[in-house]
């Protein structure tokens, strides 16, 4: 490759012009690796992640293949990665690691337990009855008066 000149300000090497035409090869880094892996784990999509890169969506297909298969799984692979190491960390001794570990638990069962109510409202409780509006609840208040005012009983001897 040729000699590098240093690196921009997005930390991409700069190279010297060259006389050839076109657009030098794109290589694969385990940088621009790191990087797409953490746009995905963000929920980018594969546009933006080669736009982070500064490259075209075919070459990050091209040249990055398999991190884009683990599109659907990255958040969920970082968030284990980052407790494992928390879990290391706490485990040989590091109290803020583990206060930080306790914290991750309380939130995910929080969130576990807003899920199971939300679910249960959905599915246990009964629906409730819209309110009645004025007439209609006058007209049901009217065939529910007794004592004095109550209508009188139908006649047992009427024939329809």
């Amino acid at each position: 490759m040729a000699e590098d000149l240093g690196r921009d300000l997005f930390g991409d090497p700069v190279l010297p012009s060259k006389e050839a035409r076109g657009r030098p090869e794109h290589s694969w880094s385990r940088e621009n690796s790191n990087k797409v892996l953490l746009a995905f784990a963000l929920g980018r999509s594969v546009k933006e992640a080669a736009t982070a890169i500064g490259v075209s969506v075919p070459t990050l297909r091209k040249h990055y293949f398999s991190e884009v298969e683990k599109q659907k799984d990255a958040r969920l692979r970082m968030e284990m990665t980052q407790l494992a190491r928390l879990n290391d960390a706490a485990t040989a001794g590091n109290v803020t690691a583990e206060k930080e570990l306790f914290k991750r638990f309380d939130k995910a069962r929080q969130v576990e337990v807003a899920d199971r109510v939300a679910e249960r409202g959905r599915n246990g409780a009964p629906v409730r009855q819209p309110k009645p509006g004025k007439k209609a609840a006058a007209k049901a208040a009217a065939g529910a008066v007794q004592g004095k005012f109550a209508p009188p009983p139908v006649p047992s001897k009427l024939i329809n």
